[in-house]
């Protein structure tokens, strides 16, 4: 199936100890590919999954360097734990600047209608830049 337009693909692979079998994941924002190969019999499964946009928006906004359900796979190095916490510490600062900066011009009558303005655009590029990606993807 060819995929329309430019598009950023991740594929991983997962080592297993049965030689006779490869499977691997080509991922696309909103597509997951599953495919297994058992090479033993020649014989390939795909299967498709279909994410839709908030599932989208949860894959891209999700630290992916590790999966938490495989006991094996556990952040054991300091870097990657230290990473997340900044990041989640980056986001929250974010939306507390956001909302303190919001909550102040309210505050400030004569600054609203130039503040309106500003919002305005600033949502208006926002809505811009999502239906780029959207046209992207």
């Amino acid at each position: 199936m060819p995929c329309p337009g430019p598009a950023v693909v991740t594929i991983s692979t997962t080592t297993t100890s049965d030689a006779k079998e490869f499977d691997f994941q080509v991922r696309r924002p909103g597509h997951f590919f599953f495919i297994k190969a058992d090479l033993a019999r020649k014989r390939v499964s795909v299967r498709q999954s279909d994410v839709n946009r908030w599932g989208v928006i949860r894959v891209l906004h999700t630290f992916t360097g590790i999966q938490t359900e495989d006991g094996r796979n556990r952040r054991d190095w300091a870097v990657t734990t230290v990473w997340a916490f900044s990041m989640d510490a980056v986001a929250a600062g974010l939306m507390f600047m956001v909302l303190s900066s919001l909550y102040m011009w309210f505050k400030l009558p004569q600054k609203r209608r130039p503040g309106v303005i500003v919002l305005g655009f600033g949502l208006l590029s926002c809505g811009l830049f999502c239906v780029g990606l959207r046209w992207l993807f």
